[in-house]
């Protein structure tokens, strides 16, 4: 299903961090929410630190990859080529 938008936003949780997308258009201050990856995560503002050193979920931008469309394996060739 595809929606009207998401959001990438910073997540540390469980002792593991990463940014997650979520449906919508913006973080509007929410405490919990799933992620596009299926993940039911705390939110809170993230520092620019943390928008700097999270690695990006694979499975949130697989998704949304496939949502779109776009095959990730095709992607995935495409920056391996230098693309």
């Amino acid at each position: 299903m595809v929606t009207s938008g998401h959001f990438w936003l910073p997540v540390a949780a469980d002792g593991a961090r990463a940014r997650h997308a979520f449906r919508g258009r913006r973080w509007e201050g929410e405490r919990v929410s799933e992620a596009v990856c299926g993940q039911t995560l705390p939110l809170a503002q993230p520092s620019e630190m943390d928008w700097i050193t999270f690695k990006t979920c694979d499975e949130c931008w697989r998704l949304l990859l496939v949502e779109a469309g776009i095959s990730p394996e095709a992607v995935n060739a495409y920056v391996s080529e230098g693309g």
